[in-house]
């Protein structure tokens, strides 16, 4: 065991994994200095990791009489620094495997990990699989942050038995919407309060919001309880959280210390533990089908690089608010932009660009080995001549830069998460006139084109026909980074049903927010029903929440509200629910007549 925690006495030892931490700023509010297991520094950089390092030291460990007390004053912390004070830290997952080997080491019985794990869908690690292991076998429990990027979460991390999955509530018990989910989170993990005030470099005071928040309030209810009952073991402990209740949705029960205790109280003892003797459990083997999914962002591509399906193993803190370094943007603090949904549904312009001159330069050889005339290389017809001429140029394709312009605004970076996509990236260069031609070519993997009549676009947005759906990812120097999933083309007249030139401004947004995404779904999807009698047209459309969410299974749903006007100023409305929960976004309900009741907006 580590000298610093022998040398002292303490009630309860928990480990830290993390950013540095402010030690003078927390200087006069913890009520004992964690022992550090490795050198880490603060820089004072906004955003950064010793942000997200002290605001979870200090919800931990600051004094009952501080001015935000600590949920566990009286326990020992160890403190490991995964994270270099960088703003958007990273680690590498050997990094996060060998901080948990040296915190079981020292003797912690908990672990928290307020950090996401960004990956190959399909890989595992080996030494972190080897690291949960040693945890395991050594009694300890991690208790890991769910990820705040409001989808599926099921990986390595989540699933060992060691882990105790934590996410984000709010103060009505609710799942916070950027809060992920899944069916491991669901089975044995727990629900713990994602909004909570905390200290900051430098002495001030902050709200942070997130599943990181949730996995520290996880971890000081969790130390409470075994401080309490000291004489249970970390197998013990997980199958009590693993049989609270309810667990009939996405979200987990919330965690109660009473609760707990309770349960703890009226567990009959094994005859292990009757007679002084702690079980230990062997090691259970990982699901071969179990993959690691993207949590709260993704690491920033290099420029140049070929986009690939997912970026390589990544760890970086589960932050939440704005002001503690929320990965990806997906701000949910004061002053941040709320709603997003860490999934992106935008229609604009998809545009190929070269990272080097020699890319550019073999983009001219191709021109020329396929009898292509050469032109100037940024003319995206003449790239979609060069790129299409031959299967053989699929090599270039995977070194440009792919971009989505919005109204000629560069917005976001384009990663494919499968190599065929790069065949819908080519194809979307081709000009907007051969929309069928290309959705035939492809043999119906592009959605069809509509049938609808054709009618010229407004001239501002006459290429921003492309629709992209995918992951969020961070801001780079390019733009934010998109895990593209789909990729398919509009019908002019998808922007300007029978004629109405400024329908297409509702696809003026990013689509990154729920409502942003419901109005690029509705107008890629759903043709608005415009027959509404004579005189009578349509004159505006708002996206609002729906009474009917979150619910049950804690789903976003939305109304998107249609009104139509005469010449005598007389409205009719018209609405439809989509739901927004998930990636993919769906209609849940057929048009309906709208009755206004004192909430417009």
């Amino acid at each position: 065991m580590h000298s610093g925690i022998n040398d002292r006495s303490f009630a309860f030892a928990v480990a830290v994994i993390d950013g540095p931490y402010d030690a003078a700023a927390l200087s006069k509010v913890l009520a004992s200095t964690p022992v550090s297991l490795a050198n880490g520094s603060c820089d004072f950089s906004p955003n950064s990791a010793c942000d997200h390092g002290t605001f979870i030291v200090g919800l931990l460990g600051a004094r009952q009489d501080a001015l935000i007390p600590g949920l566990c004053p009286d326990c020992q912390f160890v403190h490991v620094p995964l994270f270099a004070d960088a703003i958007s830290p990273s680690a590498s997952v050997d990094e996060l495997a060998t901080a948990i080997a040296k915190a079981v080491s020292t003797g912690a019985r908990l672990i928290n990990l307020s950090l996401a794990i960004l990956c190959d869908e399909s890989e595992i690690n080996h030494r972190l699989a080897a690291a949960l292991d040693f945890a395991e076998t050594s009694g300890s429990v991690l208790v890991v942050a769910a990820g705040n990027h409001g989808h599926l979460a099921i990986g390595q991390l989540l699933a060992h038995p060691v882990v105790i999955p934590v996410v984000a509530a709010d103060a009505s018990q609710r799942l916070l919407p950027e809060s992920n989910f899944g069916p491991t989170i669901s089975g044995r993990g727990v629900a713990a309060l994602g909004r909570m005030p905390g200290y900051t470099p430098g002495g001030g005071i902050t709200v942070m919001s997130g599943t990181s928040v949730a996995a520290g309030v996880a971890t000081g209810i969790l130390a409470q309880v075994w401080s309490a009952r000291p004489d249970i073991d970390g197998a013990t402990l997980r199958s009590v959280i693993a049989g609270l209740g309810p667990r009939n949705g996405s979200m987990p029960p919330m965690l109660n210390r009473e609760l707990v205790l309770a349960a703890l109280d009226q567990r009959a003892p094994t005859a292990l533990e009757a007679t002084g003797a702690v079980e230990m459990r062997s090691h259970v083997s990982l699901q071969g089908a179990t993959t690691m999914a993207n949590g709260n962002g993704q690491p920033i591509l290099p420029r140049g690089s070929a986009l690939i399906a997912r970026p390589a193993q990544t760890v970086t803190p589960a932050g939440g608010g704005c002001e503690c370094g929320a990965p990806s943007g997906a701000c949910s603090c004061q002053g941040g932009e709320a709603g997003v949904s860490g999934f992106v549904y935008a229609i604009g312009t998809i545009e190929a660009e070269y990272p080097s001159e020699d890319i550019e330069r073999e983009m001219q050889r191709l021109a020329v080995q396929f009898d292509v005339p050469t032109k100037p290389t940024d003319d995206r017809d003449w790239q979609h001549a060069v790129l299409s001429s031959n299967r053989k140029t699929r090599y270039i394709a995977r070194q440009l830069r792919w971009r989505l312009t919005i109204e000629g605004f560069p917005v976001f970076v384009l990663s494919p998460s499968d190599p065929s996509y790069f065949d819908d990236l080519v194809d979307a260069l081709a000009p907007p006139k051969d929309a069928e031609t290309k959705s035939a070519r492809r043999g119906g993997k592009r959605a069809a084109a509509s049938k609808a009549p054709e009618v010229d676009p407004a001239p501002s947005n006459a290429d921003d026909l492309n629709v992209v759906v995918g992951v969020m990812g961070p801001q780079t120097p390019d733009g934010i980074t998109v895990f593209v999933d789909q990729i398919f083309d509009l019908d002019p007249a998808c922007l300007t049903p029978d004629g109405l030139t400024y329908f297409s401004q509702l696809a003026d947004n990013r689509g990154l927010t729920d409502e942003d995404r419901a109005y690029n779904y509705l107008v890629a999807r759903c043709r608005p029903p415009l027959d509404q009698g004579k005189g009578f047209s349509l004159s505006g459309v708002r996206v609002v929440p729906s009474r009917l969410g979150p619910g049950a299974g804690a789903s976003r749903i939305v109304r998107a509200i249609y009104t139509f006007k005469n010449a005598e100023r007389i409205e009719k409305e018209f609405f439809l629910r989509v739901d927004v929960t998930h990636e993919f976004p769906m209609l849940v309900s057929p048009w309906q007549i709208y009755m206004e009741r004192g909430d417009k907006s």
